[in-house]
């Protein structure tokens, strides 16, 4: 049965929300290889590599690099290993060098999933979390974090996390969805991601987010790792704004939905009613949802740097 998707405005006008970003990181530009991110040092400050758990002698490292370069959203992972012309480095989990096999370390986000500990003694079991420089939060609240990310690995076996700290203690934020390979297999496609922060972020001059991977080293798992570009954080309020709503329309058609805008827009995330992010496709203005359900989603948007939230029901 053909699923019909129905166009709920938020309140009588185009709700949106205006997003005032305050901090980024796009971990710069250039083509390298093998630069670990415990030595990148950005415009905002030193990333960090915390173990938070055992890390055999050649547990997946995290890179800073252009060897995973950011391709944009909807677009497949790609590298100056293959194109020197792509020089947009991310933050990425890669293998380090090993001698035995002749592996150089950094083949972007591409890992080591294991099985030849007892025989070779090459081990890999990982648990490490990169974290992001302290972020003043001072005068802000309702504070969205969104960034590019691409993910595979084994269930929460080989496993990519987003963590958060108040200034006193490091909690689990959520443990990010596997995203879509579509056409890019093996390699990732990058797919957008946006969650609010805990409202202890408010006002808080000591945060910091996290990126945790780990590892069993079972030999189970597929490429891509786990790789994240373009963070932003941005101070939320809602209310009317000042796009006109008539030259933005979302409309579905074929289990797709389709939009139509006069404005440039970036499609930020698609959320069922709980809150969880539902994986999608987008290409050109064509967003194809993954294993939709019946109910209600909520489609977000940029458009000139103003939040639109589009209500959307599947029956």
């Amino acid at each position: 049965m053909k699923k019909i998707f129905t166009l709920f405005a938020l309140s009588c006008g185009a709700f949106a929300a205006q997003a005032q970003t305050f901090w980024t990181e796009d971990f710069s530009t250039g083509c390298s290889q093998g630069n670990t991110a415990s030595s990148y040092t950005g415009v905002n400050g030193a990333w960090a590599i915390t173990a938070t758990g055992t890390n055999d002698a050649n547990a997946n490292q995290w890179f800073v690099s252009a060897a995973e370069a950011g391709m944009g959203v909807g677009q497949c992972g790609d590298g100056c290993l293959n194109n020197t012309n792509l020089t947009n480095r991310t933050l990425h989990l890669g293998n380090t060098a090993i001698a035995l096999v002749n592996l150089p370390a950094d083949n972007g986000a591409s890992y080591v999933n294991g099985g030849f500990c007892q025989s070779f003694n090459i081990c890999v079991v990982t648990n490490r979390r990169a974290e992001s420089p302290t972020i003043n939060c001072t005068g802000k609240s309702n504070i969205a974090l969104s960034f590019a990310y691409m993910e595979g690995g084994d269930g929460t076996n080989d496993d990519g996390t987003l963590w958060y700290y108040d200034g006193n203690a490091w909690a689990l934020l959520m443990n990010l969805p596997k995203t879509p390979l579509g056409n890019c297999s093996p390699q990732g496609e990058w797919t957008a991601y946006t969650i609010n922060l805990p409202a202890s972020a408010n006002n808080n001059p000591n945060v910091k987010i996290g990126f945790n991977w780990v590892n069993n080293d079972d030999q189970t798992g597929t490429d891509p790792s786990f790789a994240i570009d373009d963070i932003t954080l941005s101070q939320v309020t809602t209310g009317m704004n000042q796009i006109d709503a008539s030259a933005i329309s979302v409309y579905s058609n074929d289990d797709n939905i389709y939009v139509r805008s006069s404005y440039a827009y970036r499609l930020l995330a698609v959320t069922d009613m709980l809150g969880n992010n539902v994986k999608f496709t987008q290409v050109d203005n064509t967003i194809s949802l993954h294993n939709a359900v019946n109910g209600i989603y909520f489609v977000q948007m940029d458009v000139n740097g103003t939040r639109i939230t589009k209500k959307v029901m599947i029956q």
